[in-house]
């Protein structure tokens, strides 16, 4: 199928991502019955010569209309108000709120893809501030694609992200946010990825779910009031429908949710999960079955096949296929609402026809699907679903098998609210690609501390320092290095660094200039671990000591000793002990003589280095037995794995951070017992300064310290797994110590109220 015929299926209706229960029904593979569901009208002879929505804007009824040969058209019922010539293929419309008050209150937002310039455009269609509200068509951006196979987009939150896939077989995602002192558009390349052939049309979805925290704080972007998971589906000649998570920062996998022999799936689009809803809600629907059901609460998907006469239709409990009146070859599909009906637009490859039909009842018969409350109560989302084991995978993609109802597990971890963070610098990304950034340090300048580091390993090949700007400073080329740590005072002259180092399983040692930053690699201690993995260094009683682990689970305590000429490193292994499975992340709280250790599967321990200090360098040995405990093991929201740790003072109270990597979060915990959990931290884009937020965290670390600038309030630092907008090598984020003590408060404050009621 051609760009053209293809319009049809990227107009996606305020669409919503499905909360997938993905129970396939016997129902999902058949064929069209003996007496016909749907009753088709002709209504043109194109899908894309003319593509018509109709709007309230501003008190005016008009029309908006988008044709390969005319170009966008706006009318009302008597008189055509405004044009733009082109030829346009439809990508989307949406009525839109104007917070920033561009035009007189709300205006028009539509996507188009031109097919003489090979751009995506958007215009806004708004009413100016005269007597007569004359309408005006302005383009507001365009972005260039290498042609369009398929094209669709949904505006969320008043921005608009679209997708674009090539004929090369590339998946491009965009976001266009709207520029503060005008109605033009900023447009972000958020990640591209290699998608493959035979894809033919896609379709967004997004679902809001409620969030316990609302805070209209300028400082700290809370903006959780809603949060929006979307769904990218994907109609696919050879294979059938995929569902893929589409916020940039989830995992790059996709769920094939429809497969039938001889089928060839060429369109799809979705419905709004709350406008469904609203619609089954309304006085013209008397069914309690559906009225009632929580899946009237989910999306819906619809697709066609050019090989079976009708249409199928998803939610979250039941896939169906309907039938036609006619006999037809449905090529593309798109979905509206008018009034309280949901119309289904078909384009039928045959006769080269458009063809429109009400689904109001077709819906409502899928709706009133037997499905027990309690049951979709636990429904996973679709991030859940796609925990599956995968039967092709790549850097790029992971493609996971079809699920059944017999697959899909209710005991899974539900997304709990978390409050957002913004970056305020990211870093160069590292020189590697792949799972290559891991964990950072803060070195502080105690001379000056805006000029403080960053210290940053590159597990492929390197350690890295960066300034509080992001840039990098130095590269040290030691091999493997894969966690870091920094001690202080450790001569006149030095501060140290320490490394742990795969290449060689040893603890790399480089001291840092107290005035310059400047590291120059000492040597490498050997260790006797297989395959060392964390580490965490302090200083304490003017002794430097090490934590290393394994990934057997292994931990050894070092301190470290200047050799007689006092110009190289050795150690001296005090403590030898085990954690049931592999660890990583640690760090030290040298004022309780508390070390905490994550366990990356199981949660948090803790243990006692205090005995430690005591003990004169002469007689240092494996004798101590105090072994550690777990205090926090891992338990929803957090989700695995833990792997960085760091301590963060908030007005005199000490707490403990850790990455939830499994929900893209971190968790807040009270450092004494009982530990409680505080709540939960993310951190989203920033788009002022084009970085994107941060996903599947390795390591992290804070600084309470006044580093003058953003960070007069400290440092936190994180490892971003997935670096996107654009799609690049990882590196690592800077988020202003301020901003997470707001969060901390925020959420203490938060937990008082809802307990004082």
């Amino acid at each position: 199928m051609n760009k053209v015929k293809n319009s049809l299926t990227t107009f996606a209706i305020n669409t919503s991502q499905l909360a997938f229960c993905l129970a396939i029904m016997t129902s999902a593979n058949a064929v069209a019955s003996s007496v016909a569901d749907l009753t088709l009208t002709k209504t043109g002879s194109s899908v894309s010569t003319d593509f018509e929505t109709t709007y309230k804007l501003n008190g005016k009824t008009i029309s908006v209309t988008i044709s390969e040969t005319n170009g966008l058209t706006v009318s009302d019922n008597k008189n055509i108000l405004a044009t733009q010539k082109g030829h346009f293929v439809a990508a989307g419309s949406y009525l839109v709120t104007d917070e920033l008050e561009h035009t007189n209150g709300t205006y028009i937002q539509t996507l188009v893809f031109d097919i003489n310039s090979q751009q995506v455009r958007s215009y806004t269609i708004g009413t100016d501030h005269t007597p007569n509200h004359t309408v005006r068509i302005t383009q507001t951006s365009a972005t260039e694609v290498k042609d369009s196979e398929a094209l669709c987009s949904e505006n969320i939150d008043g921005k608009l992200q679209f997708v674009n896939i090539d004929a090369l077989g590339m998946l491009t995602q965009y976001v266009a946010i709207p520029d503060k002192s005008d109605s033009t558009l900023t447009v972000h390349n958020l990640r591209t990825l290699a998608i493959g052939p035979g894809i033919k049309s896609c379709a967004l979805g997004v679902n809001y779910n409620a969030s316990d925290i609302y805070v209209s704080d300028s400082k700290v972007n809370r903006s959780a009031a809603r949060h929006a998971e979307l769904t990218l589906y994907l109609a696919d000649e050879y294979a059938g429908v995929w569902a893929m998570p589409a916020d940039e920062e989830a995992e790059v996998e996709r769920t094939l949710i429809f497969n039938q022999v001889d089928t060839p799936v060429e369109g799809v689009a979705t419905l709004n999960g709350l406008e469904a809803r609203n619609l089954f809600s309304s006085s013209s629907v008397t069914d309690s079955t559906v009225t009632n059901s929580p899946g009237t609460q989910s999306s819906l998907a619809a697709w066609v096949s050019p090989e079976h006469n009708g249409l199928w239709l998803h939610n979250t409990c039941a896939t169906t296929f309907f039938g036609f009146d006619k006999d037809i070859a449905p090529e593309d599909i798109a979905l509206s609402v008018k009034s309280d009906t949901v119309f289904a637009n078909i384009y039928d490859d045959n006769s080269g026809s458009t063809f429109t039909t009400d689904i109001t009842h077709a819906i409502k018969a899928l709706y009133a699907c037997k499905t027990n409350q309690a049951s979709l109560n636990k429904t996973p989302t679709l991030s859940d679903t796609l925990n599956k084991t995968p039967i092709v995978k790549n850097e790029n993609l992971t493609i996971e098998t079809p699920i059944t109802s017999d697959d899909v597990s209710t005991n899974k971890t539900p997304m709990f609210s978390a409050i957002e963070l913004q970056p305020v610098y990211e870093t160069d990304v590292v020189e590697n690609y792949g799972d290559a950034a891991d964990d950072p340090a803060i070195w502080v300048n105690k001379n000056n501390p805006s000029k403080s580091l960053v210290i940053g390993t590159n597990k492929k090949g390197s350690l890295n320092t960066y300034n509080l700007q992001g840039e990098l400073v130095a590269s040290h080329k030691v091999g493997r290095v894969n966690n870091v740590g920094v001690a202080y005072d450790w001569a006149p002259q030095h501060d140290i660094a320490v490394a742990s180092n795969r290449s060689s399983n040893s603890m790399s040692v480089f001291f840092i200039d107290k005035k310059t930053g400047k590291l120059t690699f000492n040597t490498n201690i050997p260790t006797p671990l297989t395959d060392i993995y964390g580490l965490c260094a302090f200083s304490n009683n003017n002794h430097t000591q090490v934590l290393v682990n394994s990934t057997d689970g292994r931990y050894l305590h070092y301190q470290l000793n200047n050799l007689e000429d006092a110009s190289r490193v050795s150690a001296t292994l005090i403590h030898d002990f085990e954690l049931p499975s592999q660890p990583e992340g640690c760090v030290v709280d040298t004022d309780t003589q508390i070390a905490y250790l994550g366990e990356e599967g199981a949660g948090i321990w803790a243990l006692d280095i205090s005995e430690a200090e005591t003990m004169p360098s002469s007689t240092l040995s494996k004798t101590i037995n105090k072994t550690p405990m777990l205090i926090i093991p891992i338990k929803a929201p957090v989700t695995a794995d833990i792997e960085g740790l760091s301590l963060f003072d908030v007005d005199g109270v000490r707490y403990l951070i850790a990455s939830s990597q499994g929900n893209n979060q971190y968790a807040v915990y009270e450092s004494e017992a009982p530990y409680k959990l505080v709540g939960m931290i993310s951190i989203g884009p920033n788009y002022g300064k084009g970085i994107d937020g941060v996903s599947e965290t390795d390591g992290l670390e804070t600084s309470n310290v006044n580093l003058g600038g953003p960070f007069k309030g400290g440092l936190l630092v994180v490892q971003d797994g997935r670096n996107v907008m654009p799609s690049q090598r990882q590196n690592f984020k800077l988020v202003a110590g301020d901003d997470l003590a707001d969060a901390i408060r925020t959420h203490i404050s938060t937990h008082i109220k809802t307990h004082s009621r």
